[in-house]
């Protein structure tokens, strides 16, 4: 028994010092490590990818209303169409303010007379004043009733410009330029002024538009800084329809909610669109997309480079001697076919690009820039095709 207990033991010990010579030799048929595309991370700036669905609105939606109150004769318009700042809209009837325009004015007259008389009373009797003949008394109520007369004809003069005023208002005109729509009173219709009856029809201007749109806060601090930035004069919102075709032109960006909205958690934007050939119509629902922003200073890398375990994302990184290992990285925002790596990378390092699938922990291999790579895999296909 003790002594096949020694062999045993011997080729234990054998075994192990194979196992072990094994380790440091070559791959069998003295394969070199395998070749892998690297990338060597560098702070760079990534273009953010801002696309949210957005609706038009007019800069200029005009409620028009009639200001007198009256019995609606006629419509002048066409419901629907484009009409111009001052075009004439409605009539109201006008001959009961006609009848008052004509009634301030004879009571204009009136007071101009009595304020006449109270000048020659006033003159008189400051005349007979002066000669000791009335007394101060009669002097005093001159004047008075000179003063109140001058002041009769000033408010008979703004009773007959108010009456000249709503009388004008009999004509009701498009207080903008823009699309008409339906009339809210028909004809023969009594509008009291100042109550929901006086609504008439609505004006929306088109040459001007707004892109409402909504963006998530995050994107939002990042959309604000690059408006502040030296770039923010460069960046403009492209308008698309529901097939992808760019429609419009660009917008510009003017207003940024300094809040975050309570139901949706997204903070209003709104940029102004020249619509001058009208094509595009408030309410329409378009895709708005923001271009011009990056996000200075990232590292970013390919997504292909990006793995993904139990414990996240992660990628291989190749270290002075050549040996992969697993990083774990906290990825941010991607576009297009990168991402940026918030945290778990540092400049100057090399992570595997491509090959990924031949890379083992700790095992060494050949790194090759994923240019070069990209040379040498087309140098390869030019010798296979010429031979």
């Amino acid at each position: 028994m003790p002594p096949r207990r020694g062999r045993t033991a011997f080729l234990y010990v054998l075994l192990c010092s194979a196992l072990a010579a094994c380790g440091d030799a070559p791959a069998p048929g003295g394969m070199p490590p395998p070749e892998v595309g690297t990338l060597d991370v560098r702070p760079t700036s990534l273009a953010l990818p801002l696309e949210y669905p957005a609706q038009l609105r007019g800069v200029r939606e005009i409620e028009v209303r009639a200001r007198v109150s009256g019995i609606l004769l006629e419509r002048l318009y066409r419901e629907g169409s484009r009409v111009r700042e001052g075009d004439l809209l409605f009539r109201i009837d006008p001959a009961p303010f006609r009848a008052e325009v004509a009634r301030s004015r004879a009571e204009l007259e009136v007071q101009r007379a009595n304020l006449q008389q109270a000048q020659r009373e006033h003159d008189r009797i400051l005349s007979l004043y002066e000669q000791k003949l009335v007394s101060l008394r009669d002097r005093d109520a001159a004047i008075a009733a000179f003063e109140s007369a001058k002041a009769a004809v000033a408010a008979a003069e703004a009773a007959l410009r108010r009456a000249e005023l709503d009388l004008s208002y009999t004509e009701v005109r498009a207080p903008i330029g823009g699309l008409t729509s339906r009339e809210a009173r028909s004809e023969g219709s009594l509008v009291v002024a100042g109550t929901d009856s006086s609504l008439l029809t609505r004006i929306v201007q088109t040459d001007r538009l707004y892109v409402e749109f909504a963006v998530p806060e995050r994107e939002a601090a990042s959309l604000r800084a690059a408006l502040e930035g030296p770039e923010g004069d460069s960046i403009r919102v492209h308008l698309t329809d529901a097939q992808g075709t760019t429609i419009g032109g660009a917008a510009r960006i003017e207003f940024i909610a300094p809040d975050v909205g309570d139901d949706t958690g997204t903070v209003a934007v709104r940029a102004v669109l020249e619509n001058p050939d009208g094509k595009l119509l408030p309410g329409q629902v378009v895709r708005a997309r923001v271009e011009g922003v990056t996000l200075p200073g990232s590292f970013v890398i390919p997504k292909r480079a990006v793995m993904h375990g139990m414990q996240g994302a992660f990628v291989w990184v190749v270290d002075a001697e050549n040996k992969v290992a697993p990083r774990p990285v906290r990825l941010g925002i991607t576009s297009g076919n990168d991402v940026a790596v918030l945290e778990g990378l540092e400049a100057g390092e090399r992570i595997v690009v491509d090959g990924i699938l031949k890379v083992q922990p700790g095992a060494p291999v050949t790194p090759v820039p994923i240019g070069q790579a990209a040379d040498g895999a087309a140098a390869l296909a030019t010798s296979d095709g010429s031979s």
